[in-house]
């Protein structure tokens, strides 16, 4: 079994895949909405796991931004995003990917912004 900063490592480098194919999107405005905040998602979902893991937090298999968000918080790591953000982009882990529903309140640019500043975030956390 790999030990906790290995897991924290891997799941930071998913992260990072997702950021990749996340600003690949972002560059081709024919690219589905949906399927671009999809990885936006991805991405938070993926570094809170990985501040999660690195610091001992056990928390369930889940999608859920806001549940993860909080878990981090309580345990010393608050997110240096809205837990508001949280809510309107967690959905498209699974709602709006599936159904082909664009929620009209994220926008590319806030996303974009969002992603940039909690990976810098991360790689502090995990440095």
């Amino acid at each position: 079994m790999s030990s906790p900063s290995d897991q924290a490592t891997a799941l930071f480098e998913a992260a990072q895949r997702d950021r990749q194919t996340f600003r690949i999107l972002l560059r081709d405005f024919a690219s589905p909405l949906e399927t671009t905040l999809f990885h936006a998602q991805q991405v938070l979902e993926k570094g809170l796991k990985a501040v999660l893991v690195a610091g001992g937090i056990v928390f369930p298999r889940t999608h859920d931004l806001l549940e993860l968000f909080d878990l981090a918080a309580n345990s010393g790591s608050p997110v240096p995003l809205s837990r508001d953000l949280m809510a309107r982009l967690g959905p498209y882990a699974v709602e709006f990917r599936y159904l082909g529903v664009i929620a009209p309140d994220v926008s590319r640019e806030e996303a974009a912004a969002a992603v940039e500043s909690f990976m810098g975030w991360l790689k502090e956390r995990l440095a």
